[in-house]
């Protein structure tokens, strides 16, 4: 049955999913567990589903993105998001994956986010030509522009003859708005 809300169905509980997943945290990799069979339909069902899936690795699928996911009760879920569940009881709209990397799913490589953190810890995009995010050829004035937007702001820093100038004013300005070291990183 569709639902009629097109909301998502809500992560099930920290108890129910260190009930379901075991996780290792050298590799960030979740694990089904056994299912007791009295929670199938019939215990035949319960006995195929474990042994089909108990013990074997979770979430292995890849969306187009890089994140692993998979189902629990029908339901979709990323699996950094059911890590971080499993491991912390505080609600969240976003985990930033730090290190960039979507199928690291180890728990020292998440943190909780906003839509502005997770902006200001970003890859360089693939269609950027200086390697450097804000900073441009400006062809008219023969000199490297530079510019930073946060908060929905753009800010300009400046023209600068000198690339090497020109990349420490934007990393200066990252340092001052808060930006993740690894914000800029070379698309992997």
């Amino acid at each position: 049955m569709a639902n009629v809300n097109n909301r998502p169905k809500p992560m099930p509980s920290q108890e129910e999913l260190n009930a379901l997943f075991r996780y290792e945290p050298e590799n960030g990799k979740l694990y089904w567990k056994d299912r007791n069979v009295a929670d199938f339909s019939s215990e035949a069902k319960g006995r195929s589903w474990n042994t089909k899936n108990g013990g074997k690795e979770a979430f292995t699928a890849k969306d187009s993105h890089g994140y692993h996911h998979g189902t629990i009760h029908g339901a979709s879920f990323r699996a950094h998001r059911v890590v971080w569940a499993m491991h912390h009881t505080e609600p969240f709209d976003q985990i930033d994956h730090v290190n960039g990397v979507r199928s690291d799913n180890r728990l020292i490589n998440l943190r909780t986010a906003t839509d502005a953190s997770n902006r200001k810890n970003q890859k360089r995009p693939k269609d950027n030509t200086s390697g450097h995010i804000g900073v441009s050829w400006h062809k008219a004035a023969r000199k490297w522009m530079v510019e930073i937007k946060s908060e929905g702001k753009r800010e300009y820093l400046g023209l600068f003859p000198l690339f090497e100038e020109a990349i420490a004013v934007r990393k200066e300005a990252e340092a001052r708005l808060g930006f993740h070291q690894n914000h800029g990183r070379a698309v992997a």
